[in-house]
């Protein structure tokens, strides 16, 4: 394994959610030798791209790191819409609410509002998932036209996915049908599919003038929502980002 190979597969842990890491949790999450672990995290730490805490000594994303991806994802006008959406989202239902965008394949969060809910869906910015198993992803998704789609999925419809979780889609043909119920639906649902125990209600906005693609969701833990509260969920985002859209002269939320 060359050293860049560990340097992403260990950003790839604070990516999915850990905030802090131990070497030896480092080790085991990513079955590799404890001394290749505490080695590979003195370099990184060394190079500044992590921050190890003086008194736990675990680790942590580094500043320099922090820094360059708020200097790639610095907000749009489109971002700072999106943001009073994801307020109003948020402080209606208590919920955290998110501002994501779609990179190839995956979800990559731009932007996280916490609820006053005591029990939360915590994912930092940056935070990457696979578009196929979420709400948020079916939601963008389902902005783009067919050769989009096709040229991040291909045509055929038997190629296999991969697994996500539970009830997520198996092949290519499977993600398309639910990409288009989503499509008509206008929001996408997805409870304890991709992330057991974790719910979520997303649609999308997309600005006609330049192009960019943004994804507004609300997420809960899922004993948070029986199927009412749910429905009541899904009918705020509608309304609130279906107003956005009208807003931007979004076309789908237009008809």
């Amino acid at each position: 394994m060359s050293i860049l190979d560990g340097v992403q597969r260990v950003l790839g842990l604070y990516a999915e959610g850990a905030s802090e890491l131990s070497f030896t949790e480092v080790a085991a999450r990513l079955s590799m030798p404890k001394s290749s672990a505490s080695r590979l995290l003195n370099q990184m730490q060394h190079y500044g791209l992590l921050d190890q805490d003086a008194l736990t000594r675990r680790y942590r994303a580094g500043t320099m790191l922090a820094q360059a991806v708020r200097a790639g994802m610095a907000a749009t006008p489109l971002d700072d819409a999106c943001r009073a959406v994801l307020a109003r989202l948020s402080d209606d239902s208590g919920l955290t609410a998110y501002l994501s965008t779609l990179n190839q394949h995956e979800t990559v969060v731009l932007q996280r509002l916490n609820g006053s809910h005591p029990v939360q869906v915590l994912s930092p910015p940056g935070s990457r998932r696979a578009a196929s198993g979420t709400a948020m992803g079916r939601a963008l998704l389902s902005r783009l036209s067919e050769p989009e789609f096709q040229a991040l999925y291909g045509a055929d419809a038997d190629r296999p996915l991969p697994t996500e979780g539970r009830d997520c889609p198996a092949t290519v043909g499977d993600l398309a049908r639910l990409v288009a119920q989503t499509r008509t639906d206008r929001c996408g649902v997805a409870i304890d599919q991709a992330m057991p125990g974790i719910g979520a209600v997303a649609a999308a906005v997309r600005d006609p003038a330049t192009g960019e693609l943004r994804g507004l969701c609300l997420s809960f833990v899922s004993f948070q929502a029986d199927a009412a509260r749910v429905a009541r969920l899904r009918e705020s985002v509608l309304r609130q980002v279906g107003a956005l859209g009208r807003e931007l002269n979004d076309p789908y939320w237009l008809a």
